[in-house]
């Protein structure tokens, strides 16, 4: 049990479906068991999905067996090490399999332009977005590589309804997130809880002043609210540069607070005096919204430059971002070198962990917790490289080109 796991298991309103479904699910079936049930079959899809996700890339990569049993191995590190994915009741259990199963399956899909693995992509990346919103970068990742792949082999008509398919995809996710809580909660809305994410970095670099920008007076008493506690506190960026403290490391470490301890609570206490728990929820979902652009707008440069160091947090420093960059132009500009995949390989990995770590710096924290279904790019990339020399300078060794 972790602190989010009630959320879950109770089926709260502020939790997307896919995981608390799941979690549901094997309670139903294996009753008081379920906690052990749910780390086997957790532990259990983990191991298929990697299977499945090494086994496509022997087939269609050209790299020496000894890389993909490493490689295998560094996939395996969350289930033993840190997260432990399969050991704890977090929607990570559903969504790092889901991940590698749509990963693999646009990868080959690039290899070798089989459409039915973009069916098959299009199903798995439908329940891991009820699962987690934030991989919905897959849905334009995808579109190019269509264009490309049809612009250049003339048969781009071929490819439209999948195009189509993947533009589609955020509405029927949106639909069925709403028709989820309409069945469960009663009220017919996606998960209320993207506001108080969106607001919690605008609030951080916010000055004392800035509630004259509303024009509601109700945004207005709130933002106060809000100021005031942060302020006091010592939560917000001003705190930390009078300080002299690290802005982002600060940041990180408050996110939790501004958002769900200050934030929510405090949206509570306005609402739920002439609405229901539910409808406050909302309420403070809609609200949070509707106040959070007009106040990054407002403070557009400081958090941006936020934005930035939140991004660049998530890849340890500013250089190994740069580095992902560096990778990601060099795919690119070899992508069209014949009979290999190695290319293509390195642009989609390099350009799927930028897009995941520019997702999740927009609203929220780049704690591992977010940001680790990726830690095994790198690694894949060296690897690669270096089978790459080792093939120039001892072909003899390599015994498993493709």
């Amino acid at each position: 049990m972790q602190p989010d796991s009630p959320a879950y298991i109770e089926m709260w309103f502020r939790s997307a479906p896919g995981y608390p479904l799941f979690v549901n699910a094997v309670q139903a079936v294996f009753g008081t068991y379920f906690m052990v049930a749910l780390k086997v079959l957790q532990l259990c899809l983990g191991l298929t999905a990697v299977w499945f996700f090494i086994k496509q890339l022997r087939k269609h990569v050209a790299m020496q067996d000894f890389w993909f049993l490493l490689l295998t191995v560094i996939l395996l590190i969350p289930y033993v090490y840190n997260q432990k994915v399969a050991n704890f009741i977090l929607s990570e259990g559903l969504a790092f399999p889901l991940y590698l199963l749509v990963t693999a399956h646009l990868l080959v899909f690039f290899f070798k332009e089989r459409r039915k693995h973009l069916l098959y992509a299009l199903a798995f990346l439908f329940v891991l977005l009820l699962t987690r919103k934030q991989f919905l970068f897959f849905v334009p990742i995808a579109i190019v590589m269509m264009v490309w792949l049809g612009y250049r082999a003339k048969n781009l008509k071929t490819l439209l309804p999948y195009g189509f398919a993947f533009l589609a995809l955020p509405f029927l996710i949106s639909l069925a997130d709403s028709t989820y809580h309409k069945i469960v909660h009663g009220h017919f809305t996606n998960t209320p809880w993207n506001g108080v994410h969106l607001l919690a970095p605008a609030m951080y670099i916010a000055d004392k002043d800035d509630g004259s920008i509303y024009a509601s007076e109700e945004e207005k008493a709130y933002f106060n609210a809000i100021y005031a506690q942060i302020e006091q506190k010592k939560y917000n960026e001003k705190a930390a540069v009078s300080e002299g403290k690290n802005v982002i490391s600060h940041y990180i470490a408050n996110f939790p607070n501004i958002a769900n301890h200050t934030i929510y609570p405090i949206g509570k206490e306005r609402y739920e005096d002439t609405l229901s728990e539910k409808e406050a929820l909302i309420k403070i979902d809609q609200t949070t919204t509707a106040m959070a652009f007009p106040l990054i707008r407002d403070n557009f440069k400081k958090w941006f430059s936020l934005y930035l160091k939140n991004f660049s947090y998530g890849f340890e420093n500013s250089k190994y971002a740069l580095l992902f960059v560096i990778l990601l132009c060099f795919g690119i500009f070899n992508i069209h070198v014949p009979n290999t995949n190695s290319y293509k390989a390195i642009a989609f990995t390099a350009a799927i962990t930028l897009a995941n770590m520019a997702v999740v710096a927009i609203g929220m924290h780049t704690l591992k917790r977010f940001i680790f279904y990726n830690d095994w790019v790198l690694f894949f990339v060296v690897f690669l490289l270096l089978n790459g020399l080792n093939s120039r300078y001892f072909p003899e060794k390599n015994h498993h080109q493709k």
